[in-house]
């Protein structure tokens, strides 16, 4: 917010001064040198703008280059992550997104937990990241997202963890490795238990076995719920969108230590359901 706020902020200041020193400079108040004045005032505001755009990308590119690709991170950054989340936060209020929120009191901050939510746009993680920053979160994506231009050193230093689910291999040893981040009190993890994204806004069939990291950390697991993020591509750039963020519960270890995989799965999801209400 506070990166866009600056750059509309400077960039109307720029407007505001040619338009002032174009009427210093000249003495005529015909009409047309009126329109003149105010056109190169419009233009210096555009071209301000699109500078500080550029300069405020090239600063995230910037900070990518300290971001080793080879290298495999084993502990968070609460410098990069911040770097992260200010972009986020960039973006997000870019695309004119004002997100509402509700039950942040519910999260457990200071403990490491399992944080879930459903998936319905590109945003969603972004945030979900925001929103709960006071706990850094580690998430896991398709492994296409890693291969983003800038995005996957971003994703590779705050330690997301890719899933190919058609090779079960992989995916086991990527869910036992969001296991042993909470267990060892690394980081926390988040996930989509849909494993994509509902194209229709209707809450998809659960993935069970993502769950499997909490049952085995006996972690909280800290339910959240989106909504609106599916509209941003259709109101931007003349409208704004609201999104509502609501933590709806968390569940401690005593609340499922007993409960069966496939019968968590669905006490969550129809949590979800009732709160989204479909």
């Amino acid at each position: 917010m506070i990166l866009n706020i600056l750059n509309n902020i400077l960039s109307l200041l720029c407007g505001v001064f040619t338009i002032v020193y174009y009427f210093i400079n000249n003495s005529s108040s015909a009409a047309l040198n009126i329109l003149k004045g105010i056109g190169l005032g419009l233009a210096a505001l555009v071209a301000s703008y699109l500078v500080i755009f550029i300069i405020i990308w090239l600063f995230f590119i910037s900070v990518s280059f300290f971001i080793r690709p080879n290298k495999d991170y084993d502990k968070p950054s609460k410098v990069f992550n911040a770097i992260f989340i200010l972009w986020y936060s960039y973006i997000t209020n870019f695309f004119r997104v004002k997100v509402r929120v509700t039950g942040l009191e519910k999260v457990p901050f200071g403990t490491r937990f399992l944080a879930i939510a459903n998936h319905r746009s590109n945003l969603d993680n972004m945030i979900q990241a925001m929103v709960l920053k006071k706990e850094q979160i580690a998430y896991i994506s398709k492994p296409e997202n890693f291969k983003i231009v800038l995005c996957r050193a971003y994703m590779k230093r705050a330690l997301y963890l890719p899933i190919d689910r058609k090779d079960v291999r992989n995916a086991l040893l990527t869910i036992i490795k969001a296991i042993n981040y909470i267990k060892d009190d690394v980081i926390s993890v988040g996930v989509f238990p849909e494993g994509r994204r509902s194209k229709t806004g209707e809450l998809l069939d659960f993935k069970p076995g993502c769950l499997k990291i909490a049952e085995k950390a006996l972690c909280p697991i800290v339910i959240c719920t989106i909504e609106g993020t599916e509209k941003v591509h259709k109101n931007f750039p003349w409208k704004k969108t609201i999104v509502n963020f609501d933590v709806i519960s968390v569940l401690y270890a005593d609340d499922y230590k007993d409960m069966p995989t496939v019968d968590l799965s669905e006490k969550i999801r129809n949590m979800m359901l009732e709160k989204l209400g479909k």
